[in-house]
C-alpha cells in the first residue's frame, strides 16, 4: 500500500490520523470529529433545548515525560487515560483526542453541575492507574455548557478559561 510508511511512522510518533477521524495511539475519535461533532451538537442542544456539557483536560507535562521516558512510556499514559476517560463516560457521551496532551469529552443530556462530578471521577480515578514514570504530569480540567446561539468556538473558549484558572490553583 503506497504511502503505508508515513501513516506507521506518524502513528509510532504520536501523530493522530492526518486526516483526523481517529487517533491510532487511543482508539478515540480525533480531533476533525470533535471540530464536527462540537458543532452538531452544540447546535443540537439549542434547537432542543438539551443540556450539554464541553469538557477539556490537558495533561501538562506529557511532551517533559516523552523526554524523559521515551515515547512508549508517554503513548503508554496517553493510552491509560483514554481509556479511563471512556470508562468514566456514558456511551452517548464522546470522547476525543484533540492533539498531543488534551483530550475533548462532550458529555450529551449533562448539566454542569453533574459535568463537574464527572470531572472530579477522572481527577482522582486517572493517576492511580499511571507508572510512578508519571508523576510530574498535571490534569488540568476545563467545561462550559453552551449559551442558546452561542458559537462553538465561544464555548471552547470559556472551557479554556476554566483551565487557566484550574492551571493556576
Amino acid at each position: 500500500m503506497p504511502g503505508s510508511e508515513a501513516i506507521v511512522s506518524a502513528r509510532e510518533a504520536m501523530i493522530p490520523d492526518p486526516a483526523g477521524w481517529e487517533d491510532p495511539v487511543t482508539g478515540l475519535e480525533g480531533p476533525v470529529f470533535w471540530q464536527t461533532l462540537l458543532a452538531s451538537e452544540i447546535s443540537r442542544s439549542t434547537r432542543y433545548e438539551r443540556p450539554l456539557t464541553v469538557v477539556l483536560l490537558d495533561i501538562d507535562g506529557v511532551r517533559e515525560l516523552q523526554a524523559a521516558w521515551g515515547d512508549e512510556v508517554a503513548r503508554e499514559t496517553i493510552r491509560e487515560i483514554a481509556q479511563c476517560i471512556r470508562r468514566l463516560a456514558r456511551g452517548s457521551d464522546h470522547c476525543t483526542r484533540i492533539s498531543l496532551g488534551r483530550f475533548g469529552i462532550l458529555l450529551t443530556e449533562t448539566n454542569e453541575i453533574t459535568a463537574i462530578n464527572f470531572v472530579e471521577r477522572v481527577r482522582t480515578s486517572v493517576p492511580s492507574l499511571l507508572p510512578r514514570a508519571c508523576d510530574q504530569v498535571r490534569f488540568t480540567f476545563g467545561w462550559a455548557t453552551p449559551h442558546p446561539g452561542e458559537a462553538p468556538q465561544a464555548v471552547v473558549s470559556r472551557a479554556v478559561a476554566r483551565m487557566a484558572a484550574d492551571r493556576a490553583d
